[in-house]
């Protein structure tokens, strides 16, 4: 049987339905330029979840299946980043601007409603950490 006429898996004949086009631009552009793993993905989500509530790296790290020194890394990214404030010795959930709480409001409808895309977005892009230990190859003579 030929590649291409081969029968498609029902994940496959699903996952042809959706694309990237359905997440919003703004959504999108907030993958691209600020959210560099599914750990962080997931802690805004989280943290926006239980706005109220003050979280340690540690509790964070629990509920996010992380150790706590993981998470402490990943709080910390997402402080620098805008979404979250230091509150003595936790996080809160606390965009910087009207218009990420927004986006962020954006990329929770997008995540319940196009998992599969939402999180592929957030894989395909190269990411600063897979160039932190990246070691150039030299030929030995």
């Amino acid at each position: 049987m030929e590649w291409s006429r081969a029968p498609r898996s029902r994940f496959a004949r699903l996952f042809a339905f959706m694309s990237a086009d359905e997440i919003p631009d703004g959504v999108r552009q907030l993958i691209a330029e600020r959210i560099d793993s599914i750990p962080e993905l997931e802690a805004i989500l989280l943290l926006r979840e239980f706005r109220a509530r003050k979280w340690t790296a540690g509790e964070a790290g629990d509920r996010l299946y992380l150790s706590q020194i993981d998470a402490a890394h990943v709080l910390a990214i997402l402080e620098q980043r805008g979404f979250i404030v230091a509150d003595g010795d936790g996080y809160r959930y606390s965009p910087g601007s009207s218009e990420l709480e927004r986006t962020i409001d954006d990329l929770v409808t997008a995540y319940s409603q196009h998992l599969v895309v939402v999180t592929e977005l957030v894989h395909i892009k190269p990411s600063a950490r897979h160039f932190v230990h990246a070691v150039p190859f030299r030929g030995r003579k």
